[in-house]
């Protein structure tokens, strides 16, 4: 889906408004299973950049910090620099990293990022490149990358059967938070735009049928049935979300 114009002003007006009511930017990292879903992702970022000497970390889409804790909460010396365009988003996630003195986080847009070019080790990001047009954001991505630097992303899969109807019939989308400029992605067409920026070793993979309102005490069962349906050929391309994985060239 193409963005209309003025989406970036309500993108930030819809954000700042659930930051200030609610404390969080999305009901789904709220809950037991949100939490856990958060704690997973945050492993399978830190498994990219584990090997590296202090590396540094953009976050792009930051929003109230809740990824970013998590990948705090694993690696508390990282040198994490958070941004999104949310003022009030951005103010939770000072808060709530305040203890991660390696931390730091700044207003700036995702398609104009204010960084010199090859500045960071790895690029991350939780949810957010369905808020922007893909391939302009892929592009910031990759200039701050140093060359053989890390892109991993976690999107939702346009092919799981609510996130497909939650994006396509908006007043459904509307209850669950959607904003109205947002999307979802098949895994084929986004590796097909990242290899076409000159992203090496790209790879978009289905993964978490984790629902975030599974009830806390069946979280451990549910996590577990999901990790058998992900490795099931056909069933695993409905799981909820996609893990993107790419380099920048080693030579530029």
């Amino acid at each position: 889906m193409k963005q209309q114009p003025g989406y970036q002003q309500r993108e930030r007006a819809h954000f700042d408004q659930l930051a200030r009511e609610s404390g969080e930017i999305w009901w789904g990292t709220a809950t037991a299973a949100g939490w856990q879903r958060l704690r997973r992702r945050a492993r399978m970022a830190t498994d990219e950049f584990c090997m590296l000497d202090s590396p540094r970390v953009l976050e792009v889409g930051c929003g109230a910090g809740a990824f970013s804790r998590a990948l705090l909460a694993l690696t508390p010396e990282l040198r994490l620099l958070g941004c999104d365009i949310s003022p009030a988003s951005l103010e939770l996630a000072r808060q709530r990293c305040s203890e991660f003195v390696r931390a730091e986080f700044v207003e700036a847009d995702a398609l104009d990022l204010p960084f010199e070019a090859g500045s960071f080790d790895v690029v991350v990001g939780n949810s957010i490149l369905h808020h922007l047009p893909a391939r302009s954001t892929l592009q910031q991505c990759l200039e701050v990358l140093r060359p053989g630097g890390v892109l991993w992303l976690s999107e939702p899969n346009m092919l799981n059967p609510q996130i497909a109807v939650e994006k396509n019939v908006r007043f459904i989308g509307r209850l669950l938070q959607n904003t109205a400029d947002e999307t979802a992605f098949f895994r084929w067409s986004i590796a097909r735009v990242l290899r076409r920026l000159g992203f090496d070793d790209v790879s978009v993979a289905p993964f978490d049928f984790l629902h975030p309102l599974v009830p806390a005490p069946l979280v451990e069962v549910a996590e577990r049935v999901g990790r058998i349906c992900e490795r099931l050929p056909v069933v695993r391309e409905i799981a909820g979300s996609l893990v993107i994985r790419a380099s920048a060239p080693a030579v530029r």
